[in-house]
């Protein structure tokens, strides 16, 4: 059997995807006001596990300039980000962030991870938003899918409600790294692989 040829991107992302409560889309520069002012209302309760709210969107300039930065990604054939937004389908307000990273072309395979407001959670949008994204990886390009074969989760062993995430939405637990990365206020923690495959994966 010969392997097969490396993944290419769909000439069109495959984008936006709408679920029952939720539209998960692409970010534009019109989003910035609202991604700036969100962020910075929940900064410190998207802390640990959103390293990033630290660091980056501190101010409305930094988020325009965030924006451009994954704007241009999505242009590129192997996007290093392809982040997305979570809005809220009825309000179109943001309600998290998704996206898919980590792209192995040469095993047709992504990784993707997922944040949602504070006063979001325990409702399922997350799960709702991680199985639409995955159903739309698995379905082929000529059916308007990504055309993946394989995905990853990768969490904190210390971020529980991440790891119900990922198994409610059908991954399953492949792998512990033990006492693999640094978490602030908490100090080193084991690291959760979850996988599933276009051929085992089956939308819960």
């Amino acid at each position: 059997m010969e392997q097969p040829p490396p993944w290419i991107r769909p000439e069109r992302w495959p984008l936006p995807i709408e679920t029952e409560r939720l539209v998960i889309r692409l970010a534009t520069h019109d989003d910035v006001p609202e991604i700036f002012e969100t962020v910075d209302a929940n900064r410190e309760r998207l802390l640990p596990w959103m390293e990033w709210a630290e660091t980056e969107n501190l101010t409305i300039e930094q988020t325009h300039y965030t924006a451009e930065r994954f704007i241009r990604d999505a242009t590129q054939a192997v996007p290093v980000n392809l982040a997305m937004l979570i809005c809220d389908r009825e309000t179109n307000t943001l309600v998290g962030g998704t996206g898919l990273h980590d792209f192995k072309p040469a095993t047709h395979q992504a990784e993707t991870g997922y944040w949602v407001l504070p006063d979001r959670q325990r409702t399922g949008i997350c799960t709702e938003a991680v199985t639409a994204l995955t159903e739309a990886c698995f379905r082929s390009q000529d059916k308007g899918g990504f055309g993946l074969r394989r995905m990853e989760i990768v969490c904190s062993a210390d971020n529980p409600a991440s790891a119900r995430v990922a198994q409610k939405s059908g991954y399953e637990h492949e792998a512990t790294h033990r006492a693999h990365r640094w978490v602030k206020g908490i100090g080193w923690s084991d690291t959760l692989i979850f996988g599933t495959t276009a051929d085992t994966w089956t939308k819960p």
